[in-house]
């Protein structure tokens, strides 16, 4: 049972948009506010988005960038307090949270689609020079 617990939890990470769907469709069918669910079913992906982008580094490449990965949020966390903060001078907690926590979730969703497009693009260069 922890064998297969462990393969889908592998799974989810290295496939967090397999997760986002799951997620869309179970709110979309127990919500009744249906157009908060993309933006809830985001929130819930930018987590393991942040555990998937390092981990498919690490899985195709062998770097690791997870400790990259935090202080990038953070610089990003911290540029948009400022911007907040210089435009309004009081600053809301939730609302600026929300904005850099969908920020994250764009900015590793694109992260995440340009790695494997690049090691897809890797291995059709690969298999074309040895054949």
């Amino acid at each position: 049972m922890i064998y297969i617990l462990s393969i889908f939890g592998h799974f989810i990470i290295l496939c967090p948009v397999i997760l986002f769907l799951i997620i869309y469709s179970l709110l979309k069918k127990l919500s009744k506010k249906r157009v908060k669910v993309f933006g809830r079913a985001a929130d819930i992906t930018t987590f393991i988005l942040f555990f998937s982008v390092p981990e498919s580094v690490s899985f195709l490449w062998g770097y690791d960038i997870g400790f990259i990965t935090f202080i990038v949020a953070i610089i990003i966390a911290i540029v948009f307090t400022i911007i907040e903060w210089r435009s309004t001078k009081e600053i809301e907690i939730l609302p600026l949270f929300r904005k850099i926590w969908r920020f994250l979730f764009l900015a590793l969703t694109i992260t995440y689609v340009v790695i494997w497009i690049i090691i897809i693009v890797q291995r059709i260069i690969l298999y074309v020079t040895m054949t």
